[in-house]
């Protein structure tokens, strides 16, 4: 890592954690397992608009950046709002992460398949959105009243991710605080990619992969890693 990047944080630093929109789970199994995992410090995990017991968004229309206000929203709420956590962003939600980090609201980020992509030309990008409005059209569930208490069926569409390789990377080169990148086989990203945009962070404490993204393997690995007396 950087000699200028802050320290590594302690284990017994705040954590917040942002799950991936459209999660059934929500932020209950991420909470658990960090707590099991042996993080000491108070874990965060709200559930994100349009899961469990949360009302979806204002309009019902989901937006990359809905984790962000929501991780606002939930410090505020818990009394913590001059925090700075341990940010772990899944997913989709690692922009968000990414951008509480940026704005300096995290002492450490950590993103797990979150870095966006598959890199794509901006006419991609479109067609790709006009085709996420189109499945969300056509499912008879998502354009009904959500039920309530479960996950919102236009939540279970997900958002489409940023496929922008270049404000992945300026976004890297300006992050101000120690990042753990989590990968699993599922990520939308190749390993050189991911190594790549690595290697752009200034306090990067490095690359670790998991079989899959669920909570008690990323915990475990984000343990492992940052273990340390602080």
């Amino acid at each position: 890592m950087n000699d200028e990047a802050e320290e590594i944080p302690a284990l017994d630093r705040p954590a917040l954690v942002l799950h991936e929109i459209g999660d059934p789970g929500g932020g209950g199994p991420w909470r658990a397992a960090l707590e099991d995992a042996g993080w000491r410090g108070v874990v965060l995990a709200p559930d994100l608009p349009g899961h469990g017991a949360e009302p979806p968004p204002v309009g019902g229309n989901y937006e990359l950046m809905d984790p962000a206000y929501a991780a606002v929203r939930a410090l505020g709420a818990a009394g913590r709002g001059d925090d700075r956590p341990v940010v772990i962003g899944v997913g989709t939600s690692g922009w968000s992460a990414h951008v509480l980090a940026l704005g300096g609201r995290a002492s450490g980020l950590v993103l797990v398949d979150g870095l966006g992509g598959p890199w794509a030309d901006p006419r991609t990008v479109i067609a790709g959105g006009r085709d996420w409005l189109r499945a969300i059209a056509d499912d008879p569930a998502a354009v009904a009243p959500p039920p309530p208490g479960t996950l919102d069926p236009r939540a279970g569409h997900g958002v489409p991710p940023h496929g922008s390789r270049r404000l992945v990377e300026r976004a890297a080169a300006a992050t101000p605080v120690p990042t753990l990148l989590v990968e699993s086989a599922g990520s939308p990203l190749a390993r050189s990619d991911v190594d790549a945009v690595a290697a752009l962070f200034p306090g990067v404490a490095g690359v670790v992969e998991v079989a899959r993204p669920a909570p008690a393997a990323v915990a475990a690995a984000l343990v492992t890693a940052w273990a340390h007396d602080g």
